[in-house]
């Protein structure tokens, strides 16, 4: 096919739509494919004659059956229709970016965890990754850094408060949206280094990008930039740096005004909620979460599972904002909704940096009831927690280094350490953290027998 003349053009509103979107972030190529060949108005058998398939192999590939969990015909179908690779779960032909494997269960850490393809049997998460690479090597120079050679991470923060003003070139709506894509998926994987090198670019060429647009186009480059500029919130959370988590934060939010979409601008407003409540700003932070939570309308019955799940998120972050408060009461109250609202999505997960599910929800009640005093009703919502329903690497290290905290709390120092180990084996980077930094020293000279690989654990991330 004519390089010059893609299938669809760059510009088509496809590329920014939220069920494209939520598409990619859920890993589902069938449901790419089949959006991209709407909106080139062609008709399976249309598409099937374009790639070589007959008409019923397009529909179960759209259906996420075999043969799409075939890396080849992933690659073959990306260069016939013009997708970027990054959309299809694969890497650019000239980049292969080999991640840390997937997680497992902390019943069997061995046991590789599966990732479904919109349908059918799933595939070992191992053997596409080692096959494909990471689906999340599209961001320049995600792959390059050397580890040896690149600056520190928490380094490249600081670069972020600069992004605006660097000199870059604009991108195409679907380039730019491939690499936000590539960025959030880096997030999920717990990938915080590579994350941390690639976000000022992003940041720069999605600037550069909205400012050289205009009309819709404009707007869905300000919500690209919003959501990148709460990746670059969380970031610095994780590394502790709460000073540049806000500048991001308040970034995030103006972006979001900008692009009019009622979900982006509660999302920055929860990010924002998030990064008040850690400078201390419990009740400024509490009051713009339940008003925003409020303002929702999550209670009508056409509400769409994304608004479900916005609002539930605002809720498990409003619990534990009100717990960090000592508000017992307000915690409960919170959380209880919360978990109504799981259970109304069922076994939807909706997309998004943090997706919510019931089993997030669990997650929410570690931390909650581990800040009010009261570890063993958190360590039960701890093992009410199915790992293989924790659909990334981020949350379920978070998982069971929340789960280490209560175990530390509860006067179990061992099977704290077990619980972090478990977390290093999945997503080392969760672990090499300032936070957790300090709970590895404080269990070093707990006085109970912990685990020998402990010490080394320590020694790895500084701890001596």
């Amino acid at each position: 096919m004519d390089a010059v003349r893609p299938l669809v053009d760059a510009t088509h509103p496809v590329w920014t739509s939220p069920s494209f979107q939520t598409a990619v972030e859920q890993q589902k190529p069938g449901s790419v494919i089949r959006q991209i060949r709407q909106a080139a108005h062609l008709t399976q058998g249309q598409a099937g004659d374009l790639c070589g398939y007959s008409t019923s192999t397009m529909s179960r590939i759209e259906n996420g059956r075999p043969p799409i969990d075939q890396i080849e015909v992933r690659r073959h179908l990306a260069q016939v229709m013009s997708i970027p690779h990054e959309f299809l779960g694969l890497t650019a032909p000239t980049q292969r970016h080999e991640r840390h494997p997937g997680h497992g269960s902390p019943r069997d850490p061995a046991r590789p965890a599966t990732v479904p393809t919109g349908g059918g049997d799933p595939m070992k998460r191992r053997t596409l990754l080692t096959s494909a690479g990471a689906a999340t090597a599209a961001i320049a120079g995600l792959s390059s850094a050397n580890p040896a050679t690149a600056a520190p991470a928490q380094a490249c923060l600081e670069q972020l408060l600069l992004a605006q003003s660097m000199p870059v070139d604009p991108l195409p709506i679907s380039r730019a949206s491939a690499d936000l894509a590539a960025a959030t998926r880096a997030y999920k994987d717990a990938r915080y280094a590579d994350l941390a090198h690639a976000l000022p670019r992003l940041l720069a060429r999605l600037h550069a990008s909205r400012t050289a647009t205009t009309g819709h186009p404009q707007e869905s480059l300000a919500g690209m930039l919003a959501r990148a500029y709460g990746i670059a919130s969380s970031l610095a959370t994780k590394y502790g740096d709460d000073a540049i988590a806000l500048t991001m934060a308040d970034r995030g939010l103006t972006a979001a005004r900008e692009s009019g979409d009622g979900l982006t601008i509660t999302a920055a407003v929860h990010v924002l909620a998030i990064t008040m409540r850690r400078d201390g700003h419990h009740t400024g932070a509490l009051n713009l979460l339940t008003s925003t939570a409020a303002n929702l309308g999550a209670d009508r019955s056409d509400a769409t599972p994304q608004l479900i799940g916005a609002y539930g998120s605002l809720l498990c972050t409003a619990a534990y904002t009100s717990a960090q408060a000592g508000n017992t009461g307000d915690a409960d109250t919170y959380i209880t909704e919360a978990t109504s609202t799981a259970d109304r999505l069922g076994n939807i997960v909706t997309p998004g940096v943090i997706p919510f599910s019931a089993s997030g929800v669990n997650i929410y009640k570690i931390g909650v009831y581990t800040t009010l005093g009261d570890t063993g009703r958190a360590l039960t919502h701890a093992a009410a927690v199915e790992p293989d329903q924790l659909p990334t690497a981020e949350r379920y290290g978070r998982y069971l280094v929340d789960t280490a905290r209560a175990w530390n709390r509860h006067g179990r120092p061992d099977k704290a350490a077990h619980a972090l180990l478990a977390a290093d084996s999945h997503a080392p980077e969760e672990v090499n953290r300032s936070s957790v930094r300090e709970l590895v020293a404080a269990l070093i000279i707990a006085p109970t027998a912990t685990p020998a690989a402990l010490r080394e654990l320590a020694i790895r991330i500084g701890v001596h």
